[in-house]
């Protein structure tokens, strides 16, 4: 009986191998890869600690390899498989190689860890920091103002702006600038205007001036002439000669619809009667309601130029005295008997030029007989001097031939 029993267990061992031999020829062990999709948490940690990435590394699926049996890996899915990325390990910019977590096997069948390998064990980001940086912003005005028209000032509220964006692009900001067309422009004007930021090669960068807005206030003037209002008139043999003003223009700003009537300014009056000498003085502006001046006093400086008159006498020869209205038959013949003075006044420098040649001097003898007579002579003479008194002019009249 033991001898059976003996022999009975070697038949069963020999069984149990052979059923082993066999189970595991036709369901043998082998080694799968399954496409995984890639789950990546806590993005917002990146931006919460001013990082961005410059490109996206991820791929959209990683490659896990499974040695199983054939009837195990029959019955799993890629989707019973997790492989996680998660971002909060990331510290600085210089965490460029992240660990990927996982694989983690979310299937009902029993798999041992040590057979499921993941592929591709990490993830190289490429990283930027995030960082604001402030800029100056520039105005340019372009176009062509009105004749007289000047830009006083140029504000822009802020005029300092914050860009944020990678710290490797600030670093390429050259400036920031807003751009306003002043054609025409005669008063003053408040606008909002979007920016325009430019790297150090003076080129466009669009991206970086989307939604950077401005509000502009370009300040218009107005520049016209002073002009000195002169009362009264200077003493005896003085005359009032030119006068100056300092500053002799002055810029106006204010009220559109009064600075556009005014084309110039005036002074207080002046007071000159009876004047002898130069008068150097400082008088207020008469500046209209609604207009203030720019960067300029109301108080200006004047001279009034007094000149004094002289008189001189010249001595006209029979020979420069034209005989006006002579009778053409000849009957009488005329003869002027000596010269004549006359006497002119004027400024020194307009009385030096006249001379006996330059005054045209004539007399009129309409209507006169033989016989001695006393003309009244004529001269032409510039605007600028005078005659001081009469001067008659000795003629004689005689039979002609």
């Amino acid at each position: 009986m033991k001898e059976f029993l003996k022999s009975d267990l070697t038949l069963k061992i020999l069984s149990v191998v052979f059923a082993l031999f066999l189970w595991f020829a036709i369901n043998p062990v082998k080694t799968e890869q399954f496409n995984v999709p890639l789950n990546i948490i806590n993005e917002e940690s990146l931006k919460a600690k001013g990082l961005v990435l410059n490109s996206n590394p991820y791929p959209k699926y990683l490659e896990v390899n499974v040695r199983e049996r054939v009837d195990v890996l029959d019955s799993i899915k890629d989707a019973d498989f997790e492989v996680t990325l998660d971002l909060s390990k990331v510290k600085s910019v210089d965490d460029k190689v992240i660990k990927l977590d996982g694989p983690v096997y979310l299937g009902s069948k029993n798999i041992n860890p040590s057979n499921i390998e993941l592929k591709t064990k990490t993830i190289t980001l490429d990283l930027g920091k995030i960082e604001e940086n402030p800029f100056n912003v520039q105005i340019e005005t372009y176009g062509k103002l009105p004749p007289g028209y000047e830009i006083i000032s140029e504000t822009a509220d802020p005029n300092i702006v914050s860009i944020q964006a990678l710290d490797s692009v600030l670093a390429t900001v050259g400036s920031v600038k807003v751009y306003v067309d002043v054609t025409g422009l005669k008063k003053t004007i408040n606008i909002t205007k979007e920016c325009k930021v430019y790297n150090k090669k003076g080129e466009e960068m669009p991206e970086l001036g989307k939604r950077l807005n401005v509000n502009l206030k370009i300040e218009v003037g107005k520049k016209v002439p002073v002009i000195p209002i002169i009362e009264g008139t200077p003493a005896k043999d003085f005359i009032e000669g030119t006068n100056t003003v300092e500053p002799g223009n002055v810029l106006i700003t204010g009220d559109y619809d009064t600075m556009s009537l005014i084309n110039e300014v005036k002074t207080q009056p002046i007071k000159i009667d009876a004047a002898t000498k130069n008068i150097d003085t400082q008088v207020l502006l008469q500046i209209p309601d609604g207009i203030k001046l720019v960067s300029s006093s109301r108080e200006v400086k004047i001279k009034v130029e007094i000149i004094p008159l002289i008189e001189n006498s010249i001595e006209i020869k029979p020979d420069n005295i034209f005989i006006n209205g002579k009778k053409a038959d000849n009957t009488l013949k005329y003869e002027i008997t000596k010269p004549v003075l006359i006497k002119i006044k004027g400024r020194a420098e307009d009385v030096n030029k006249v001379t006996a040649e330059s005054m045209l001097a004539r007399i009129n003898v309409n209507n006169l007989e033989e016989g001695t007579h006393n003309v009244q002579l004529e001269v032409t003479i510039p605007s600028s001097v005078s005659q001081v008194e009469e001067v008659l002019v000795p003629l004689k009249i005689t039979k002609g031939t």
